[in-house]
């Protein structure tokens, strides 16, 4: 699958600004076309004063108050949009979606592109009350996740990759869904945790991953780690701190089929404690 749709999900927070120049560098590196969205809430947390307007011009006054400020936030999403790519040449479009129109509309982007970027957590661009984990399992389209706060010092874009791998239905997924990165990057590692566990990956572990990755032209390295009994998602992470990784990919699977979406436990914990950012497929 080759990258050519991105989305990437806007908000007027400083972190904003990294996950939009990162969606901007990767458009730039796979020739894709980025969509960035603003979700333009259409109700703002009022003040106590507020609660107590009495008379017409009084509610005008604050309706007008909100429309602007609105219209501001709007504005200043669209400048960090158009700052972020002054500098490159790439095809891009910017929309703004108000939040009482997003289950209407944002379908219409979301199943139509390749890679989903937003931020993670909190402050992330999403629209209120969603997350990556229910769009991403509702219509399938990989996400990635860039850390509020994260920054790279080397300015490289998944040029060192980790790839979790457990033989499972996700993890092949992962693999389709990151084979561009994957096929750009200088180095990948793949890691499966304990792999003693999983014996029927082939006589040898990452034998038939290795040859199928290197018709693809991409060079791994297979890297069998065991825990020493510490959960899963932090022996990922002290890879990732002691080989400099800068992109994590990751099958991500659910336990529930209920309207409450809860991931498997490696999942969540990296949603919980990454710091690197994290590509999630399913």
């Amino acid at each position: 699958m080759a990258l050519k749709t991105i989305v990437v999900f806007i908000d007027i927070s400083p972190d904003s600004w990294t996950r939009i120049d990162y969606a901007v560098k990767i458009a730039r590196d796979h020739n894709a076309h980025l969509i960035g969205i603003f979700i333009a809430p259409t109700s703002w947390d009022t003040s106590i004063h507020e609660n107590y307007s009495v008379g017409s011009a009084a509610i005008k006054s604050v309706t007008k108050f909100h429309r602007d400020q609105e219209i501001e936030t709007s504005k200043t999403a669209k400048e960090f949009f158009d700052a972020a790519q002054a500098s490159e040449k790439i095809s891009s479009e910017f929309y703004i979606i108000k939040d009482s129109e997003v289950k209407r509309r944002i379908n219409s982007f979301l199943l139509y592109a390749d890679m989903i970027i937003a931020g993670n957590p909190g402050t992330n661009g999403l629209p209120k009350n969603w997350s990556a984990e229910t769009i991403l399992l509702a219509n399938g389209v990989p996400f990635l996740l860039v850390p509020n706060g994260w920054t790279n010092p080397s300015g490289e874009i998944g040029k060192r990759v980790l790839l979790g791998w457990n033989g499972s239905r996700e993890a092949r997924r992962a693999i389709t869904d990151s084979l561009p990165f994957l096929i750009a990057a200088q180095s990948v590692s793949v890691v499966e945790v304990d792999p003693d566990r999983h014996p029927d990956h082939g006589d040898l572990f990452g034998a038939d991953l290795l040859v199928y990755l290197n018709r693809h032209g991409v060079k791994i390295i297979v890297d069998p780690v065991s825990s020493h009994g510490k959960p899963v998602a932090s022996v990922l992470m002290e890879y990732v701190t002691a080989h400099q990784i800068d992109l994590i990919v990751l099958g991500a699977y659910s336990h529930s089929r209920s309207s409450e979406i809860l991931f498997g436990g490696v999942t969540r914990s990296l949603l919980k404690t990454m710091t690197t950012p994290l590509l999630i497929s399913h």
